[in-house]
C-alpha cells in the first residue's frame, strides 16, 4: 500500500498515540495535533526519518486548528486520511454536573471534530481520502452518569453517515465505536467515588493499539471495500 498521509488529533496519547505509532511503522506519514508537545515529540523522536510531524493545537481553538491543516497541506501536498481523535467523557449524575463540564465535552467531542473536518475536507475531497471517525460503544447506547458524553458521541455517528451520504463519491467514511479502553481516559472524571467504581473497567478493557489495529485495518481496506462502522468490546471470557 502507498504511503498515506494522516492527520490525528489528540495524538499525544491513547488511542491516537497508538494509531500513530502503528500507522508510522507501517510507511505512512503522520501529522498530530494535540496539546501535550513534549508527548509528541517524545513519539516523533521514535521516528527520526521524520514519518511524525507534530503541532501543537488545541481542538477548541479553531484558528490555530485550521492554520495547522494549512501548514500540513502546504508541506505536504494534501491529507488522505483524517482521524479526529481527540476527546474526553467527564462522567456525572445530571442532577450533580457542572455545566462547564457538559460544555467542555461538546466543545471537544463535537465542535472539535467539527472544526477538525470542516479544515481537512477540501484537502480530502481533492484526494478521495477516508475519515475515520472515533465513536463509542455509547454512540448506540445511553448510560446513567454519561448522558452528555453519550450525546456527544451520537453526533459524532450523525456527522459520519452525513459525510457517507453526500460525498460517496469522494470519501471512505469509517466509524470506530469501542468499548471501555485502558487509558487515562477515566482520569477526567471529577467525582471520585464515580471515577473509581469505573476505574477497574477500564484497566480491564481493551489495549490502544487493538484500536489502532482496527484502524488500520478500515484504512487498508482501500480499493476492496469501505468498513462503514467497527464496533470492538473487551474480551470478558
Amino acid at each position: 500500500m502507498k504511503s498515506l498521509r494522516i492527520l490525528i488529533t489528540g495524538g499525544s496519547s491513547g488511542i491516537g498515540a497508538a494509531a500513530a505509532q502503528l500507522l508510522a511503522s507501517k510507511g505512512h506519514r503522520i501529522f498530530l495535533m494535540a496539546r501535550n508537545t513534549e508527548a509528541m515529540q517524545q513519539l516523533a523522536q521514535q521516528h527520526s526519518d521524520g514519518t511524525i510531524e507534530c503541532a501543537t493545537v488545541d481542538v477548541r481553538d479553531h484558528h490555530t486548528l485550521a492554520a495547522a491543516v494549512e501548514r500540513m497541506v502546504g508541506a505536504w501536498g494534501g491529507i488522505d486520511v483524517c482521524i479526529p481523535n481527540a476527546g474526553l467523557g467527564i462522567f456525572s449524575p445530571l442532577a450533580e454536573a457542572q455545566f462547564e463540564d457538559w460544555k467542555a465535552m461538546i466543545d471537544v467531542n463535537v465542535t472539535g471534530v467539527l472544526a477538525t473536518l470542516h479544515a481537512a475536507l477540501p484537502s480530502l475531497v481533492t484526494n478521495k481520502g477516508h475519515v475515520i471517525q472515533i465513536g463509542s460503544i455509547a454512540a448506540r447506547n445511553v448510560f446513567a452518569n454519561s448522558g452528555v458524553y453519550c450525546a456527544t458521541k451520537h453526533a459524532v455517528l450523525a456527522v459520519s453517515e452525513s459525510l457517507r451520504m453526500e460525498f460517496r463519491e469522494d470519501l471512505a467514511v469509517t466509524t470506530i465505536n469501542p468499548g471501555a479502553v485502558n487509558t487515562a481516559f477515566i482520569d477526567q472524571t471529577n467525582n471520585a467515588e464515580l471515577r473509581e467504581s469505573y476505574r477497574p473497567q477500564f484497566e480491564a478493557g481493551m489495549d490502544a493499539g487493538f484500536i489502532a489495529e482496527a484502524i488500520a485495518q478500515a484504512i487498508e481496506s482501500a480499493g476492496r471495500g469501505v468498513y462503514s462502522e467497527i464496533t470492538v468490546r473487551p474480551d470478558r471470557r
